[in-house]
């Protein structure tokens, strides 16, 4: 089924939605009922009144979808410690994480240690 909607006046759209939101609410209501049957026969199956079935459940916590796919809310990350200074200018850092920057490398080449550089 597919609506033209641009070509609706505005009377005939909230026509359409009330027209809509009934059907919802009917078809909801429809279900709710299918479940609350489904639930009924569970429980005079298993021996227990539908209350006891519920009753049993509703003590344990369950995760729901939206709390298992819930993000953490941190904001913004903080930026890493600084490991390691040159010491000939203190503006050159490294937090010992990535590519190892041109000033470190050219000191270790020179026969420097790694320590040698490091943040106490």
């Amino acid at each position: 089924m597919s609506i033209n909607l641009d070509e609706l006046s505005v009377d005939e759209l909230e026509k359409l939605i009330k027209q809509a939101e009934s059907a919802l609410d009917k078809k909801r209501k429809a279900e709710l009922k299918n479940a609350q049957a489904v639930l009924e026969k569970m429980a005079k199956d298993l021996g227990v009144s539908p209350e006891a079935l519920l009753k049993d459940t509703a003590g344990k916590k369950k995760a729901t979808r939206k709390k298992a796919t819930k993000k953490k809310a941190s904001g913004v990350r903080r930026p890493a410690k600084v490991k390691y200074r040159d010491p000939n200018d203190s503006s050159n850092t490294w937090t010992g994480r990535g590519k190892r920057p041109l000033w470190l490398q050219g000191a270790l080449e020179k026969g420097a240690k790694l320590e040698d550089f490091a943040v106490e």
